[in-house]
């Protein structure tokens, strides 16, 4: 298999489950996700596509993430987008542009 699919699905499970701990709702990675018309990584969250990044250049993450996760949530028919960086040491930091804030706080 391929190693940084590896990484990947690791990530997508360890967000889901600090999601879930955090915000007592049920998150779950969304299978067939990095498919055409993809919806984002996770579900659980209403209202919401989620985007999870594990990459070596934390800043490309967040630079390049928020704005493909756009595209998701359109696909995913809901209002808000984020994305979610993992950091060292199980750090998890939640990423949006300044656009999907303002969505989400009006």
């Amino acid at each position: 298999m391929n190693p940084q699919k590896n990484k990947g699905d690791k990530a997508e499970r360890e967000a889901a489950d600090v999601l879930s701990l955090e915000t007592e709702y049920k998150v779950e990675r969304r299978f067939g996700a990095g498919m055409e018309n993809d919806k984002g990584d996770l579900v659980g969250i209403p209202n919401f596509a989620i985007q999870v990044a594990d990459w070596q250049n934390k800043s490309a993450a967040c630079l390049i993430k928020p704005r493909e996760v756009e595209q998701q949530r359109i696909n995913a028919g809901v209002d808000h987008a984020m994305t979610m960086v993992r950091f060292r040491g199980g750090n998890w930091r939640v990423v949006m542009t300044v656009e999907q804030f303002a969505k989400l706080i009006k």
